[in-house]
């Protein structure tokens, strides 16, 4: 017992030892990453950079370029960032997402990629620890007539959407950085300004036919390559295994949703702010 706790003793001063270090430290900077317990270690340059490249093609979409959130949340506070370890505990996440909340696995990134990312998101946390939180309406910067001519127009969301219909007080409802997100994914469950209940997410279905006249319909939880996972009509969910080469199952997924996905091969920068512009002002 006595061992324990000299072991204990010791544990515990040099953990105090290594916080005093690292304030005595100064500030982060770009060349220091964020730890648990708030101690700066030294980032490799290279794999910050090469991690920030795949993070942007990756995560950047709805966790912001600077990874303090957008539609999705604010990864410098993430404890899956401040305690990974060379990417094991933010792979472990990312292998299997969090679908329900409209964040999708990932589970093929390769080690040293999820190596890379880590560093790069640790010094984004570090770089980020002491500045101000985002203000939403920071990023309104294009112009609404255009944005309601786009959306009137060549964009064509009228086709579907209305201002006057479904899109009505929209923009007191949600503020811009959600806007924009829902805008782009709509799959992607956020709050609204205080008091909005949250949007309502339609299901994608899927059908799934094992072999001529046997069939499963249901709600899509999960798909790759390997497997198809579903909630069927009676409730109970499924996963079917999709074997290469084989002509079964049939997979057919309908999204009610696609277009906004297909919009993004289509999307400028220009395009995207007007229409954020044009939604705000949906009071």
């Amino acid at each position: 017992m006595r061992r324990i706790a000299a072991v204990a003793v010791v544990f515990f001063f040099a953990v105090v030892f290594a916080l005093v270090h690292a304030q005595e430290g100064g500030g982060a900077g770009a060349g220091t990453a964020a730890t648990r317990l708030g101690v700066r270690e030294k980032a490799d340059p290279a794999s910050v950079e090469r991690g920030a490249t795949t993070y942007a093609s990756s995560c950047g979409f709805c966790h912001g370029g600077d990874a303090r959130g957008a539609t999705g949340p604010d990864l410098t506070r993430s404890l899956y960032v401040l305690t990974d370890e060379d990417g094991t505990i933010l792979g472990d996440f990312l292998k299997v997402g969090r679908p329900e909340a409209g964040m999708p696995a990932f589970p093929a990134i390769p080690t040293a990629q999820l190596v890379d990312m880590a560093a790069f998101l640790k010094m984004r946390a570090a770089a980020g620890s002491g500045r101000p939180a985002m203000n939403p309406a920071d990023i309104v910067v294009g112009d609404a007539a255009a944005g309601q001519a786009y959306f009137n127009g060549a964009g064509g969301c009228s086709k579907c959407h209305s201002p006057t219909g479904d899109l009505k007080g929209v923009g007191a409802k949600y503020n811009p950085v959600v806007l924009q997100g829902r805008m782009i994914n709509p799959r992607v469950v956020t709050g609204g300004r205080r008091g909005a209940p949250p949007p309502r997410v339609v299901p994608i279905q899927v059908k799934v036919t094992l072999a001529p006249g046997r069939v499963i319909s249901g709600t899509l939880v999960s798909v790759d390559d390997f497997f198809v996972t579903l909630v069927d009509t009676a409730g109970d969910r499924r996963t079917i295994e999709r074997p290469i080469g084989s002509d079964f199952p049939k997979v057919e997924i309908n999204d009610p949703l696609e277009a906004h996905r297909q919009l993004m091969l289509k999307y400028t920068d220009e395009a995207m702010h007007n229409l954020v512009a044009y939604l705000v002002t949906l009071k």
